[in-house]
């Protein structure tokens, strides 16, 4: 009887084996070549090109299966392949009509160190681990069931290399941060902005003059940058319960911005004037999102603060002038920089 179970298990194994077409270590493998080698890498894989087209941005060239790889798998499932390019980056796409490829996917992906968040949510599902992220959706196409799997190689800064706080926008995701800094320098937070209004976060160098706090449009996943958040006076959750004083925020952006420097400083390297809410305002502090000299303050955000302005009737009005402030001698600071995305791309946008 264990002869016989054991015979078909190998024989269960052997027919799944023959059936499965991609593994992740072939993920792996063909997610990390460059465009000029891709269709190479595939071809060894039993894959040939068979169309290539532009969607927006982003070039596609689709792969089909060649008929000596058909021939080898035991199933009837279908399968194909795609690249995508899209400023010198690469992605890789795969589809399969197989449930029980997928599963045997995901099999290994769990066992090779990626992790889901929302496996119990609603999918997509994201796979990641280091610097490599696994988009797990599924489409119909007719009376058939595409599982899709996108595997994306991260190109992540070096350390040696962030200079500017903009640098940090080269990063996509808490992992990422966690294989580049280690997971004694990045903390998985909630950052509070308002009462009523919170968000998941990671936090680089907590309670350092080198914090910086990432909030992430796909919280769930802590990917994908929505801003960044320069300033220690900031209070995350876990920062709020650390009382040690330390230095001001070391980050400068490439233009000069950097938290703590004075209202005039900011007129200064902007050249010229600008507005902010007044601090009885809605979005108290926050300066005008606007652009009228130097600084794109759409793309740059720009919380202030004053350490005078308690009784400051100029300081109640709707919108105040810069220039005016500094002529009231009105002590007003910048407490946090808000950086943003100047593109946000999605690889899989084209699906939709």
């Amino acid at each position: 009887m264990r002869r016989n179970l054991l015979f078909a298990c190998l024989l269960a194994l052997s027919h799944l084996l023959h059936s499965q077409v991609m593994t992740v270590n072939d993920f792996i493998k063909v997610s990390s070549v460059s465009q000029k080698k891709f269709a190479g890498c595939l071809s060894q894989e039993g894959f040939f090109r068979s169309d290539q087209y532009m969607v927006g941005d982003t070039m596609v060239q689709e792969f089909q299966l060649n008929a000596k790889k058909i021939a080898r798998t035991k199933d009837s499932a279908y399968r194909y392949a795609q690249g995508l390019f899209y400023e010198n980056k690469t992605a890789f796409s795969y589809y399969t009509t197989s449930s029980d490829e997928c599963k045997e996917i995901i099999r290994s992906l769990k066992e090779n160190g990626f992790h889901c968040e929302g496996e119990n949510c609603q999918a997509p599902f994201l796979y990641q681990k280091n610097d490599m992220s696994v988009k797990l959706s599924s489409k119909a196409v007719d009376t058939l069931l595409y599982y899709n799997f996108t595997i994306r190689k991260d190109i992540l800064p070096s350390p040696k290399n962030i200079t500017y706080a903009e640098d940090f926008l080269g990063f996509h995701s808490h992992e990422n941060l966690e294989y580049v800094f280690g997971k004694s320098n990045v903390q998985k937070d909630t950052y509070y902005f308002s009462d009523s209004d919170i968000a998941r976060c990671s936090v680089l160098f907590p309670n350092t003059e080198r914090q910086v706090i990432f909030i992430w449009k796909d919280e769930l996943n802590r990917c994908t940058i929505s801003h960044l958040l320069i300033g220690n006076s900031l209070r995350n959750k876990k920062s709020g319960k650390d009382d040690r004083p330390f230095s001001e925020n070391v980050w400068t952006l490439r233009n000069g911005l950097r938290a703590n420097m004075s209202l005039p400083e900011l007129v200064r390297i902007n050249n010229g004037d600008f507005s902010f809410y007044g601090f009885n305002s809605q979005y108290a502090g926050i300066v005008v999102p606007d652009k009228k000299g130097n600084i794109d303050f759409k793309n740059t955000g720009i919380i202030l603060s004053c350490l005078n302005c308690s009784g400051s009737e100029l300081m109640r009005n709707e919108t105040v002038s810069a220039d005016e402030a500094i002529g009231n001698n009105q002590r007003v600071y910048v407490q946090a920089v808000i950086v943003m995305p100047q593109k946000d791309y999605n690889w899989t946008a084209y699906h939709k």
